[in-house]
């Protein structure tokens, strides 16, 4: 049976093809270092092993997503921009940093304003205050990190607590998962700039692990747990796959890759994930500081997403940026990793889809979430629809009839 395209089902596997021979690629230590395809369930392999024939392959799938029209239109010109960028990168272009993050993700980079900053930080304080903390806003973090953080094996060991109780939730707030979907591997890694991250294996099944020399304040690590498993990442791929074998998802979009307008989606659904599962809604001491614990991510985020535009604009230093994340309430080792993270050759381009992905996602959840009915529109526009940034801000607007600015500060 020949799968589900947007295009053709064989400019569908040439693509595939486009995107996979990109990531083989640019993996070479000499180019760009790291692998861009992180999952793949179409069944097509690399088989493009020079540029020209990258850019050859790649010209025949755009010419015939600028004759689409709608949505699967809308989707393809998107995200073969988005390759055509990538291309551009190992070809040597020396483009604007602004310019190819635009082509890559969908996003016009500007400085968040401090207004956001304070808004969280008096958050933060006042919620703290309700926790029984007392002093400077510094004071009251610090002590509540030093009193509720973990790091080490005790990481791993209270990720296990929660997994399946996410799961759980995840299934009866969220969605069904296929049969056969689980975990294989919940572990800790050493030495990396990331704070965790989740593989794809295939046949529905996955595994997870963590930065186990990070200190954990609790209530965060919770949210990046749901982010990298349920409702998060592992959920989106074992959904996805399921969907591709149903004969209801595009073989262009039955992949993952970085450096895609696809990105911010994939992340900012993830990095909503806990509130998805309402754990963070209510009264209770524990929600209460479930929401803290995403607000202070969130103060964090505006640091090193500012750090990241400043550095890579050329408008900011490493020291600048690393004591920015600092008066950010970010531990200085984390910032140090931050910095690394966003300065990799590989993420750098892709990096702003956490701080702008959380945003647009939460604006838009925010406008369904008070009913079951709303819920469930919400959860087939992010999971089982091919979405690229534009493209979900769109359907946003359309199924909440009313205009969605998700970049707008007031």
């Amino acid at each position: 049976m020949e799968p589900m395209s947007y295009t053709t089902p064989e400019l569908g596997r040439r693509y595939v093809d486009v995107v996979a021979s990109l990531s083989a690629y640019g993996e070479a230590p000499e180019r760009l270092g790291r692998e861009m395809l992180l999952s793949n369930y179409s069944g097509v392999e690399p088989t493009l092993t020079d540029l020209n024939a990258i850019a050859d392959a790649l010209a025949e799938v755009s010419d015939a997503a600028e004759r689409l029209g709608g949505h699967p239109g809308d989707y393809m010109r998107a995200i073969t921009r988005g390759s055509r960028a990538v291309l551009g990168i190992l070809e040597g272009d020396e483009r604007p940093y602004l310019d190819v993050v635009r082509d890559i993700i969908e996003i016009d980079l500007e400085p968040i304003p401090d207004t956001e900053a304070a808004r969280l930080r008096e958050t933060i304080f006042d919620g703290l205050g309700e926790l029984g903390y007392h002093g400077s806003l510094e004071e009251r973090v610090t002590a509540w990190r030093d009193g509720t953080s973990l790091t080490g094996d005790d990481v791993i060991a209270f990720a296990r607590t929660i997994m399946d109780d996410a799961r759980n939730a995840t299934l009866s707030r969220v969605v069904a998962l296929p049969e056969g979907e689980g975990l294989d591997d919940v572990y800790g890694v050493r030495d990396v700039f990331y704070s965790g991250r989740s593989k794809y294996t295939g046949d529905y099944r996955g595994w997870v692990h963590f930065n186990i020399d990070k200190h954990w304040q609790r209530d965060v690590f919770v949210q990046v747990l749901t982010h990298e498993a349920y409702p998060g990442h592992q959920t989106f791929y074992a959904l996805w796959d399921q969907l591709f074998r149903q004969g209801k998802w595009p073989i262009e979009a039955a992949f993952y890759q970085r450096n895609a307008p696809t990105n911010p989606i994939f992340e900012g659904g993830p990095e909503s994930a806990l509130h998805f599962l309402g754990w963070d809604e209510g009264d209770s001491p524990e929600a209460l500081a479930l929401r803290l614990g995403q607000a202070y991510k969130d103060l964090g985020r505006i640091a090193m997403q500012n750090g990241c535009l400043g550095v890579n604009t050329g408008q900011m230093t490493k020291e600048q940026a690393i004591d920015l994340m600092v008066e950010h309430l970010v531990p200085r080792d984390d910032a140090e990793r931050a910095y690394g993270f966003f300065t990799n050759a590989v993420s750098r381009t892709h990096y702003p889809q956490y701080y702008y992905g959380r945003r647009i996602v939460q604006q838009a959840f925010a406008r369904f979430e008070d009913s079951e009915a709303g819920r469930q529109r919400f959860f087939d526009m992010i999971y089982r629809t091919p979405h690229t940034t534009r493209t979900f801000i769109a359907a946003v607007a359309e199924a909440s009839g009313a205009p969605f600015d998700p970049f707008r500060f007031d």
